[in-house]
């Protein structure tokens, strides 16, 4: 269930449940808690290390993934934050959604890449987290 704790200046402190398993943290209504984050390896088996509210990732190609959500987001429009590093690369590594590809509230594409041609890389370990409400 998504247990929301919200903290208001006008409704003191509420808590608010439904049958999703998620707790969100609220302030003044807006969530200041990730939704979703894991630690994976990135290298062509992909596993993940430790996650929260990730069913799965799944790698697409080289440094090409989609992260799949247990439960999905409110709306497709969350914040992706992440980091990479060890690569075969290893030197400008850089974490940033598909271009060609929309997040949408079950899923989130991004890519890893190095050097200043931005080529795909896999990556020993990547750490993404999602921001919403």
């Amino acid at each position: 269930m998504t247990t929301t704790i919200n903290a208001s200046t006008g409704n003191n402190l509420q808590v608010t449940a439904d049958a999703s398993g998620i707790i969100k943290v609220q302030s003044n209504g807006v969530t200041t808690n990730a939704l979703a984050w894991m630690n994976f390896n990135g290298i062509v088996t992909t596993s993940i290390r430790a996650s929260y509210n990730v069913s799965s990732v799944t790698r697409n190609g080289t440094g090409d993934y989609t992260m799949n959500f247990t439960n999905a987001m409110a709306d497709a429009n969350y914040c992706f934050v992440g980091s990479v590093n060890l690569s075969t690369a290893n030197n400008n590594l850089t974490i940033t959604p598909a271009y060609s590809t929309a997040p949408t509230t079950t899923a989130m594409r991004f890519c890893t890449s190095a050097g200043a041609t931005a080529t795909l890389y896999d990556c020993g370990y990547i750490y993404v987290a999602i921001f919403g409400n």
